[in-house]
């Protein structure tokens, strides 16, 4: 339900500030402090139709000249070299990805590939001349090959897909397969040492051994995050705990993740935040919200975003058309169809003029693609 498999090297990007479920939730580090450029942080933005990386200062370091890029993550972006940027495909069209390294500088002996990827736990999924797909490690060493499909590594396994064996499944980071399935399942990747699965359009999980933990009876699952995962029966959503016991009813009309102790959840059209214990801790008001991260929260009123605390104070008034989740001290906002970053004070430090932006990373951690429905 959260991911289609065969949809491996999609790039998403900020769009609309919609029912909130931004997956981006791992290698967050909080910043209470105000941040400058030397605290080596970097971020992915477009200006000019070129995609380049800022510091905190807003600063390039990396001067904007890719037609499309990737942020960084285990020290390397991946970025397009020579191909022309069209919005029909809100993509590149033709040229070869490379990848860098924060200083700019080409990796991998200059080896090229055909398709963007990223690096998340140390290994990338790249597409190979006879159209299989392998992956490589951060020395640029093929690891493995032969797959017809593979998502990025998430708890040391990858999902795969190998049609001619008409088998589905996840292998380790040496390439041997440790679970096989069926093609006729469809996967996610693992969080919390469950993911979820779905055959015959119903949804359950595995733990990593590939043991069923929760029967596929439900009509839609989220992922496992701070120990429960969203299920959605009768049109509403709750939630199960680790060994898919109800431990809140489905009474919902649309959840996003358990996110520092507290979920979006919507009903009767409007969200609100819930504790682990089901209460109400922030009131069903806002007409879109976003998931609490570093302590704060985005929600939309009157047609404007601004930010809220844990205690549903605000932060940030409502001013904004748009704004994802803290990340590493800063947020993304938009403001006249631009983007900008604001910091953990709620001060705009770097002012909207971007046409795309990613969040700043630690180029060397592992930085998942910003995901956001």
């Amino acid at each position: 339900m959260r991911r289609n498999f065969l949809a491996v090297f999609a790039l998403a990007f900020l769009v609309m500030l919609g029912a909130c479920k931004n997956e981006d939730k791992s290698s967050e580090t909080s910043l209470t402090d105000k941040p400058s450029a030397s605290s080596e942080l970097l971020a992915m933005v477009m200006i000019d139709g070129k995609y380049g990386y800022i510091d905190t200062l807003g600063g390039f370091v990396i001067e904007p000249k890719y037609p499309l890029a990737r942020s960084f993550s285990n020290g390397f972006a991946c970025v397009n070299i020579d191909g022309i940027r069209t919005d029909l495909i809100n993509g590149a069209v033709g040229g070869e990805y490379i990848f860098i390294d924060p200083a700019g500088t080409v990796q991998f002996g200059e080896k090229t590939f055909s398709q963007p990827t990223s690096f998340y736990e140390g290994y990338a999924p790249v597409r190979m001349p006879d159209d299989k797909v392998g992956f490589i490690d951060t020395s640029g060493t093929l690891v493995a090959e032969g797959f017809d499909a593979m998502m990025p590594f998430s708890e040391g396994l990858a999902a795969a897909l190998d049609l001619e064996n008409e088998t589905i499944g996840y292998v380790d980071t040496k390439g041997d397969w440790k679970i096989k399935l069926h093609v006729d399942y469809t996967l996610g990747d693992f969080h919390q040492g469950r993911t979820f699965f779905m055959k015959d359009q119903k949804y359950g999980f595995i733990n990593s051994s590939g043991q069923e933990v929760v029967p596929a009876t439900y009509e839609g699952t989220y992922d496992y995050y701070e120990g429960l995962a969203a299920y959605l029966q009768d049109d509403m959503f709750g939630f199960l705990d680790l060994e898919g016991a109800v431990a809140i009813p489905n009474i919902y009309e649309d959840v996003a993740d358990f996110s520092e102790g507290l979920c979006a959840v919507q009903k009767d059209g409007k969200w609100g935040f819930i504790n682990k214990q089901n209460e109400v801790v922030i009131p069903f008001q806002y007409p879109a919200v976003r998931s609490f991260n570093e302590g704060v929260a985005a929600v939309q009123l009157d047609g404007k975003v601004g930010f809220i605390t844990a205690d549903g104070n605000w932060l940030v008034e409502p001013k904004y058309g748009n704004a994802l989740d803290f990340k590493n001290g800063f947020a993304i906002v938009q403001s006249d169809l631009k983007l900008g970053y604001i910091n953990r004070e709620g001060v705009e430090v770097i002012s909207p003029r971007f046409e795309r932006a990613d969040n700043f990373v630690n180029p060397q951690e592992s930085n998942p693609i910003l995901k956001v429905n």
